[in-house]
């Protein structure tokens, strides 16, 4: 179970007054008493702000936690989450705490949309099912979940066909609410534009995506690298469970590929067993293995038709990064 950590560690409080301390003194050598002595403000203020920030968070969390998980919500995440009924008892225990302080914490704003709690539930179901593997994850990246009311082309404009989902480098991240819905709908197409724009933010370094999922080392970077070299002619000929709309951009290719991992767990681990075996190993989950403890089998693999376009198409483009 998820609990609130205390707002800020004695080890945290200990760093905070000593570098406060050392940045008065290094500015009194160049700019004197008063210098120092306005450091020394300045320095008090800032672990104040911080201080009351991180109470705040703490007192937000702890009262999240405290409430028992509402009913209707679990109902909800039954009937729509399919990856929480592949869950052990514990994991939707701790699917249900890191979703109610991803609620506490992360602004859902509609543009044109009501924000249900039903559209809230989807929203942060598709961030923590990404992160349930990582004890304590918070997902700092992420400032705010703009909801609008249908797909939009590139100046924003409703009603288009050319985006269903956005992910923005300062954190803001934009989705469909019937993309979105859909998604949920059919959870086994690999197509899940949740997962694709919250998976940009795990690419998320210093404002920059390349691709690469962020945590990996040098090992485990390069051996991406080459498994999608040589996955990326596959999706090309439509041989391969991943969509061939990742084939073109290496950032795409790893949003398409966490799609795939989630939706179509069974067939990615049979078809192409390393790609999975790298995924369930930064994930720290093994959806295949749960899709098998419930008993489900893979249906035989057929050719993957040429991706339909236009706005019927079920997996039509649906990202785009912007800088």
């Amino acid at each position: 179970m998820r609990t609130a950590p205390p707002p800020i560690s004695p080890i945290a409080w200990t760093g905070l007054v000593v570098g406060a301390g050392i940045l008065s003194l290094l500015v009194g050598l160049f700019a004197g008493v008063w210098g120092a002595f306005v450091a020394a403000v300045l320095a008090a203020l800032t672990v104040a702000a911080l201080a009351r920030r991180s109470a705040a968070r703490w007192r937000a969390r702890r009262a999240a936690l405290a409430v028992p998980f509402p009913e209707p919500w679990r109902a909800l995440l039954r009937e729509w989450c399919d990856h929480y009924n592949r869950l052990s008892d514990d994991l939707r225990a701790r699917f249900e705490d890191d979703l109610r302080i991803f609620l506490a914490e992360k602004p859902i704003t509609g543009v044109g949309v009501d924000v249900s709690d039903e559209l809230r539930l989807l929203v942060a179901a598709s961030a923590v099912t990404l992160s349930l593997g990582w004890p304590a994850y918070d997902w700092e990246q992420l400032k705010e979940v703009l909801l609008y009311p249908d797909d939009f082309d590139r100046d924003y404009e409703f009603g288009a066909d050319d985006l269903s989902g956005e992910a923005h480098p300062w954190g803001t991240v934009i989705l469909s609410v019937p993309a979105l819905c859909q998604s949920f709908r059919d959870p086994d197409d690999a197509y899940h534009v949740g997962f694709h724009e919250f998976t940009h933010l795990l690419d998320l370094e210093q404002t920059r995506f390349d691709g690469i999922p962020l945590g990996f080392d040098d090992q485990a970077a390069q051996r991406w690298i080459a498994i999608r070299e040589r996955e990326i002619p596959r999706m090309l000929r439509g041989a391969s469970v991943l969509d061939d709309y990742g084939a073109h951009d290496p950032v795409e290719f790893l949003a398409v590929a966490v799609e795939a991992f989630f939706e179509a767990a069974l067939a990615l681990r049979r078809n192409h067993g390393e790609l999975y075996e790298l995924l369930a190993a930064y994930f720290r989950q093994d959806p295949a293995a749960w899709d098998d403890a419930r008993g489900l089998t893979l249906e035989p693999i057929r050719p993957r038709p040429p991706r339909p376009k236009g706005r019927t198409a079920r997996r039509r483009p649906r990202s785009r990064l912007s800088s």
